[in-house]
């Protein structure tokens, strides 16, 4: 049995089939998730990550639907994932799936055209800035790099500190410097 020290681990431990065979408590449950703000961080990254036509609003409530429905099938268990960042993996997928339904079809003489649009020159340039972006992560401190590497994928403050079992003002303080020296790091290797 996992245990829980916080009000929202325990609302998210009363989500699952699993652990809470009572489905009245379970919608309860979600209920309590949602007003206390759980689905927040989703829509704060949705706002962030949502490049589509489709509203953020219309992107969170299908995240939030499917999320419900596989919890219900059993298929979120308490692992190394958050339950925040697990609803927000979803949000991802949802952002894609409007992509590509707003995409259209590009006809093959037009594909090629787009393919050549990006010269070799700006080729070689992004990857170089990849390169070195890699570079300067692997060179930060290994918790700082974790912290980095967990926020940039959607995890908030509480989570990264839950996951790393250290206190939220440790990981915003090293996430700022972390931060802070990837951006020193990448404006020195953009300048070579």
């Amino acid at each position: 049995m996992h245990s829980f020290s916080s009000a929202a681990g325990d609302v998210v431990y009363r989500l699952l089939p699993r652990h809470n065979p009572d489905p009245e408590d379970r919608a309860v449950a979600w209920d309590q998730w949602l007003n206390s703000g759980g689905a927040d961080p989703v829509r704060k990254f949705i706002r962030w990550s949502n490049g589509t036509d489709t509203d953020d609003d219309e992107i969170l409530q299908e995240a939030l639907i499917t999320a419900y429905l596989k919890v219900e099938q059993g298929e979120y268990e308490l692992r190394d994932v958050p339950f925040t960042a697990y609803v927000k993996r979803i949000a991802w997928y949802k952002i894609m799936e409007a992509s590509r339904r707003h995409a259209g079809s590009v006809p093959l003489d037009e594909a090629a055209e787009i393919a050549d649009e990006r010269s070799d020159t700006e080729r070689v340039e992004y990857w170089r800035e990849h390169e070195a972006l890699r570079t300067a992560l692997a060179e930060l401190p290994p918790r700082r790099s974790r912290v980095i590497v967990l926020y940039e994928n959607g995890y908030s403050t509480a989570e990264i500190a839950q996951e790393l079992r250290i206190n939220e003002d440790l990981v915003r303080k090293e996430k700022s410097l972390g931060l802070r020296q990837l951006r020193d790091k990448m404006a020195l290797a953009v300048a070579q």
